[in-house]
């Protein structure tokens, strides 16, 4: 292998390849980390002057995130919020080392709560950067980074379920840079292969029939691409045969998913079977969806009361979807909200013709003309996220907004 091969800057055809990547401010840290490179003999890397935005911008544009990640903190102001930023476009089993010119311990501390593997500081050796970037050597206890398991769960079906979970799940993974897998547990074949335009499988089921063998790659092997960031995992079984899961199947599962995307959303069925309750116990937030119904509103209590109950105490948040055309006997939302006892966080606007015509074509929302309905699923996703996103400028826009707020 050649010098010109290990060290030749990557362009962004090649980024899916890149196992480490360096960021550094200055010229002394680049020859150390080049140095380690060479006595590594690393393959697929890639090593640079920049900063952490500059890290955040290669990471946007690979297929999947480096093993190793090494990024200079010295010229950033604040470097708790940039590595934040960072985190959202790594996925959580990465290993991210900080470089910086303060011994400080209590910036340490706060580091390895983000989930920092490491901190280094100044000036670099080539035997520092092999003590602490060695995959297989001694590293410090850290606080482990995983991604969110994300519920939706309908007060009744036909309610929705599916196309919202399916829109959030594929914004978050295009425009917001999320590597999101998406897990329909209707195990007679949901609806989410045909709108997304997938291939079909029973990749669901093989993984819960075969948890002894569960690790990443064997899951990874199972899943259907829709995106470089966006992946499927559903089953499709005969109509009359059964699914035998060992209890705690699908909670491996998930342990699994979540090293290796930020979001794992789940599309739950109404019945209340064992799959759906592990979903619940180990889900960070669940949303429940309803229309602006009374017989909605009786489910929702019940769902309320149901979810609070599970063992993780997830989030409960409820998400109102308009499926029909507006009626005047429909129940109004903040009626609706005090009912149930929960503010309505978002209310998704009817938009029958544009979403039929999306599905049917295998597209999202996302994925069809603009409309106030993809603006509900981006508000879901900045709350979600913590992002801000822009109001909208034009007069159409704004009134469009102010009907669905």
């Amino acid at each position: 292998m050649g010098l010109a091969s290990v060290l030749k800057p990557l362009g962004k055809q090649s980024t899916k390849a890149v196992d480490f990547l360096a960021f550094v401010s200055d010229r002394n840290s680049e020859d150390a980390v080049r140095r380690y490179v060479l006595d590594q003999m690393l393959p697929h890397t890639h090593v640079a002057i920049g900063t952490i935005d500059d890290a955040i911008e290669f990471l946007k544009t690979a297929d999947h995130s480096p093993d190793r990640v090494l990024v200079d903190i010295t010229h950033s102001s604040m470097p708790i919020s940039d590595l934040a930023r960072l985190a959202d476009v790594c996925e959580p089993s990465v290993r991210v080392y900080v470089l910086g010119e303060r011994n400080d311990v209590g910036l340490f501390r706060n580091l390895l709560k983000l989930g920092v593997t490491d901190y280094l500081v100044k000036p670099l050796a080539l035997e520092l950067l092999q003590r602490t970037l060695d995959p297989n050597g001694h590293e410090p206890v850290q606080q482990t980074r995983a991604g969110k398991v994300i519920t939706f769960v309908g007060t009744r079906g036909g309610i929705g379920v599916t196309t919202i979970a399916l829109n959030l799940a594929q914004h978050l993974a295009n425009d917001t840079h999320r590597r999101v897998a998406y897990v329909d547990l209707n195990l007679r074949g949901g609806a989410a292969h045909s709108m997304l335009d997938i291939e079909a499988t029973n990749g669901l089921a093989e993984v819960l029939q075969n948890v002894h063998r569960l690790d990443p790659q064997y899951v990874e092997r199972t899943l259907v691409a829709k995106s470089a960031r966006f992946f499927v995992l559903s089953a499709e079984l005969e109509y009359g045969s059964d699914l035998p899961v060992p209890p705690g199947g699908l909670t491996a599962l998930l342990a699994v998913l979540r090293n290796s995307f930020h979001y794992v959303v789940i599309d739950a069925p109404v019945a209340q079977t064992t799959l759906v309750e592990e979903a619940l116990d180990e889900s960070k937030r669940v949303f429940i969806v309803a229309d602006r119904s009374v017989h909605s509103a009786r489910h929702a209590v019940r769902l309320v009361r149901y979810v609070e109950g599970r063992a993780g105490s997830p989030t409960i948040s409820l998400v109102l979807n308009n499926v029909v055309p507006p009626m005047p006997a429909q129940v109004r939302s903040n009626d609706f909200g005090q009912a149930v006892g929960r503010n309505v966080l978002v209310e998704l606007p009817y938009e029958g013709r544009a979403l039929s015509g999306a599905e049917n074509l295998g597209e999202t929302g996302n994925g069809a003309q603009r409309n106030a309905f993809s603006g509900a699923i981006e508000r879901l996703a900045a709350e979600l996220t913590g992002q801000q996103i822009a109001a909208p400028t034009t007069w159409l826009g704004r009134v469009r907004a102010r009907r669905s707020a």
